[in-house]
């Protein structure tokens, strides 16, 4: 159950970054990593595991047995990348050279013990369940990262083994200093390994397409994952063991072995809610809580978050709430949420709304003008009025109109002596008005000449004579006979400007 790619011939590589004190090698080991005792998926069977700083610690005997142990595993080319076992010279370093763990059957109190144990003739093959390893996963700065290979024996499959060192691994790692873990390569056909790490709570942060030529499939290339984990947190993946211990207690009517008295009191609890059915005939044995079938392997609650996903492609909520109806365990939404990240069709229709929203957005901005497409960082062009007489600033609205009005008519100048528009208008406002008009025969307007006198703009009446040099300061004369006459009061003012407007049409 490997989850390593580093070269085993390759220098040991220790922690020099991240929390100090940095481990010497074969230093003693940081407070808190003991040897452990654990029990086994059957709750009776106990275990301990026990740490190692260097490979002289561990009995030859014992060290070789694990080498054998690896060496088939290599061979059955199915899990580890490499394709010749490692010589015994090599295996300790590259196993043991930073820190190695080993679990064995009983209780074992220390390593003295176990070097009589060897010393005794030990026959390691009934007492040896597995081994990991902890060590940097890169060099250097980043060697706080660590990475992780397991080993089990093939006498103890299925009894638990790979998911206790697991659970020991996510304990210990960070009590050596390591702050993230990450798994270089876990093939994804290897179902015990991916099984036990979605349950620990590691992340898929990668995949390594086509990277696998193994021997149980020959001629296709196997994808393999990339797995990733903080480590120090709150720990999330005591689920399936808790809901074990549950069917324990209900279906044996005891405690199981190391159950304190807390845990003893938890289990007393959980048997007035959950509900345990025995088997009958093909239908296994199952666990209910609150009417709802409590489904503890991490493998089976994809497969089912996968049919239910399947049937109708909903979303991560209506997939979640179909599940929940029936099924129970922690954390449904995040299995749902990776059984849709996995989905073909899923993955599809996200490809085509992303291009279908690009396609929107690309033909949206085809349809503006190019001063609205320009880049916000477009520098501003420089201003036309020379820096000692700055342009005044508008006291009304009826002035700001008057300043758009003159700044749009140089760049059309040309059209200027062009009077006759194709724009339908209501014949009634055209009535009395002769094809040669200019502005200036028209009736004053009550809101155009609102602004004049206002210094530094043209008077309206003057533009066709000013045509494309409205900048020129000379056409810029100042009819003050609006001024002479205007009104105390704004309304007076436009009420007497209306009345000399009614007054023209008389004439």
């Amino acid at each position: 159950m490997p989850a390593m790619l580093d070269d085993p011939g390759a220098p040991v590589i220790f922690r020099t970054s991240g929390d100090v004190p940095y481990p010497p090698p074969g230093g003693p080991l940081p407070v808190g990593i003991a040897p452990c005792q654990v029990t086994l998926r059957d709750r009776v069977t106990t275990a301990t595991i026990i740490p190692f700083s260097a490979p002289n610690q561990v009995p030859l005997t014992l060290l070789a047995y694990l080498c054998d142990q690896l060496g088939r595993e290599i061979e059955k080319g199915d899990t580890y990348p490499m394709v010749e076992p490692l010589p015994l010279e090599n295996f300790g370093p590259y196993w043991f050279g930073v820190f190695g763990a080993i679990m064995l059957l009983n209780e074992i109190q220390d390593g003295r013990e176990l070097h009589e144990m060897a010393r005794s003739g030990c026959d390691w093959e009934r007492e040896c369940l597995g081994s990991f390893y902890i060590k940097p996963n890169y060099p250097g700065r980043s060697s706080h990262v660590c990475n992780g290979g397991f080993l089990v024996t093939d006498a103890s499959r299925n009894r638990g083994v790979g998911r206790l060192m697991g659970e020991t691994y996510l304990d210990w790692a960070p009590k050596l200093g390591y702050t993230y873990s990450v798994f270089n390569l876990v093939y994804e056909t290897n179902v015990a390994s991916c099984r036990i790490w979605d349950a620990l709570g590691f992340k898929r942060i990668g995949r390594v397409k086509g990277c696998g030529n193994l021997k149980s499939y020959p001629g296709d290339l196997v994808d393999a994952i990339i797995y990733g984990r903080d480590l120090g947190g709150e720990d999330d993946f005591v689920s399936e063991e808790r809901f074990d211990k549950i069917r324990f207690y209900l279906k044996n009517q005891k405690y199981p072995n190391g159950a304190d008295r807390a845990e003893k009191s938890r289990l007393r609890s959980a048997a007035t809610h959950y509900k345990l059915t025995p088997a009958d005939g093909d239908e296994p044995e199952k666990l209910w809580l609150k009417g709802k079938e409590v489904i503890a392997d991490p493998q089976k609650q994809y497969e089912i978050s996968r049919d239910i996903h399947h049937k109708s492609h909903g979303g991560i909520n209506k997939t979640t709430a179909a599940i929940a109806e029936l099924y129970h365990w922690v954390r449904i939404k995040e299995t749902v949420s990776q059984v849709i990240r996995n989905c073909p069709e899923c993955s599809e229709m996200n490809k085509g709304l992303s291009a279908m929203r690009q396609n929107q957005n690309s033909s949206r901005s085809s349809f503006l003008p190019p001063t609205l497409r320009q880049s916000p960082l477009t520098p501003t062009p420089p201003n036309q009025y020379p820096p000692t007489q700055p342009p005044a600033r508008p006291d009304s609205p009826s002035n700001q109109l008057r300043i758009e009005s003159a700044q749009h008519v140089g760049p059309y100048s040309q059209y200027a002596a062009h009077n006759d528009y194709d724009m339908p208008v209501d014949p009634a406002l055209m009535e009395g008005i002769q094809p040669g008009m200019s502005l200036a025969d028209l009736p004053p307007s009550p809101f155009l000449t609102a602004g004049q006198g206002v210094s530094g703009l043209p008077q309206l009446g003057h533009l066709d004579s000013l045509g494309g040099n409205l900048h020129d300061q000379s056409h810029m004369g100042i009819d003050s006979s609006g001024t002479d006459e205007r009104a105390p009061t704004a309304r007076e003012e436009m009420r007497r400007r209306l009345n000399r407007v009614a007054q023209y049409g008389q004439k």
